[in-house]
């Protein structure tokens, strides 16, 4: 991955999990549990979609599809979304080939995890930052409206699908090609081409697992979950916050669910942002990781934060109610790198926000 074209010097580099869009969006506890504004942990998503099924519609459908075309004696919304996916995709693929009767009728696994993703894709988009006021204050410390892009030092990598970040960078219009990456279209009929003043080497966001608001062709997205995608093909992603695509329709939204043996960088946009982030991460003079547990079984992200060398790390922040994180990551990085640099904890986001920016 290690990439001497893509180096970039970084200030202040955040690494973000589910956990840090929990805290930018949670709310008071009311009377239920669940809240549509809130971005689920991956333990209750599954039960925060089929808890706001409609009573109608393609989303009603989608959820039935999702927990119904289920193998497990336990129910789907019984584990979290990761495992709740790993089970049926090892499952299908081993009933499709030892016992192809047994999965007569189901749907195949590139029709489920598009279902899913579409649900996925349209619960986020009601989702918002809370009132609080720490995301936007957040982003505006990292990239001021009144400097310009190409002179920001810090950015950010996300393993997260929602736009809760994204949002005040778009909505004060700055470029998408400068948030994301230089060759996102506006829409599918322009392709991968880029004008050369549009051209932007280090996004300000690196969304390693998509996001809600990208789009691909439907049969493109079923070839990248599948892992048969041509590598050296570049696919035509464009962006789109005006609406949710319905799983009938021709495109999909851009997010790699959490499936065993991720195939990211077999596709080349990912293999791009992928190689993005593990120099950023070798530039960095200070890494905050922020509501990410890293688990085992995504062996990518964790050879990459195994396998990075820093001698210019300085400090590193670890933002996560369980204190265990920490000794995570100090035995997770390399050790040289791990014992050069000052270490702090905070329990939540909102507290380093408070203390740090």
């Amino acid at each position: 991955m290690k990439q001497e074209a893509n180096r970039k010097d970084i200030e202040t580099l955040y690494i973000l999990g589910a956990g840090a869009s929990y805290g930018l969006t949670e709310v008071k506890p009311q009377k239920t549990p669940y809240s549509r504004s809130v971005t689920p942990l991956d333990s209750d998503f599954l039960k925060h979609i089929e808890h706001f099924k409609p009573s109608n519609g393609w989303r009603k459908a989608s959820t039935e599809l999702v927990v119904n075309e289920w193998f497990d004696r336990t129910p789907a919304t019984g584990y979290g979304l990761e495992q709740a996916i790993i089970n049926r995709v090892s499952q299908y693929e081993f009933l499709s080939n030892l016992h192809p009767r047994t999965i007569r009728g189901k749907c195949n696994n590139p029709e489920y995890l598009n279902h899913l993703s579409h649900l996925i894709a349209a619960y986020l988009s009601q989702c918002r930052a809370n009132r609080s006021g720490q995301a936007k204050r957040l982003i505006e410390t990292l990239f001021p409206a009144n400097t310009p892009a190409s002179q920001y030092n810090d950015r950010i990598i996300t393993f997260n699908y929602d736009t809760i970040l994204d949002r005040p960078l778009i909505d004060r219009g700055l470029s998408k090609k400068k948030i994301y990456f230089d060759r996102i279209a506006h829409d599918e009929s322009h392709g991968t081409r880029r004008n050369s003043d549009e051209a932007f080497p280090h996004p300000l966001l690196l969304k390693l697992h998509g996001s809600i608001n990208w789009r691909c062709n439907k049969t493109e997205f079923e070839r990248i979950i599948s892992g048969s995608t041509v590598p050296t093909n570049k696919i035509t992603v464009w962006s789109d916050d005006s609406g949710n695509p319905n799983p009938a329709d021709n495109e999909s939204p851009l997010i790699i669910p959490p499936i065993p043996n991720k195939p990211i960088t077999a596709t080349s946009l990912f293999r791009f942002l992928w190689t993005l982030a593990y120099e950023y991460m070798h530039q960095a003079r200070k890494i905050v990781i922020v509501g990410y547990s890293c688990p085992p079984t995504d062996t990518l992200a964790r050879t990459m934060f195994s396998q990075f060398k820093s001698a210019k790390l300085e400090d590193i922040f670890v933002v996560d109610p369980d204190a265990t994180a920490l000794k995570l990551y100090r035995e997770l990085l390399e050790p040289r790198t791990a014992s050069n640099a000052k270490w702090h904890y905070y329990s939540d986001i909102r507290a380093y926000i408070e203390e740090e920016i």
